[in-house]
């Protein structure tokens, strides 16, 4: 076994990034987005299809009845909650759509004599 403090790390990057931010789609034929699309929208319905039998499992056993998803209310911190996660899911995601190519992060000082 090393000792950790005599390792040092190693990298490529050793200053800010003063560059733009990188540009993922700029080369990629459009038939791999949509490929990439068309892979998400099955795996989406895999899920749908699993829920739908595991709603079906559960209220042919009786633990679940036919309308407990349908009627169900959830109190005011619940909804609260659903509604924070539902607008974080949407910025992480949509957000993308329109993120800026300035930079938005860099190495610090520290950063930087680490990796020396």
């Amino acid at each position: 076994m090393t000792n950790a403090s005599a390792t040092k790390l190693k990298s490529v990057l050793t200053g800010p990034i003063s560059g733009k931010e990188h540009q993922f789609l700029h080369d990629m034929p459009m038939d791999n987005l949509v490929g990439a699309f068309v892979a998400l929208a099955a795996e989406t319905y895999v899920l749908r299809d699993r829920l739908q039998t595991l709603e079906t499992v559960l209220q042919n056993s009786g633990a679940l009845a036919a309308d407990a998803i349908e009627d169900h209310k959830d109190d005011a911190v619940a909804s609260a909650a659903r509604a924070d996660d539902a607008k974080n899911f949407a910025h992480r995601v949509l957000g993308e759509l329109h993120r800026s190519d300035d930079p938005v992060s860099h190495v610090g000082r520290k950063g930087r004599d680490l990796a020396q």
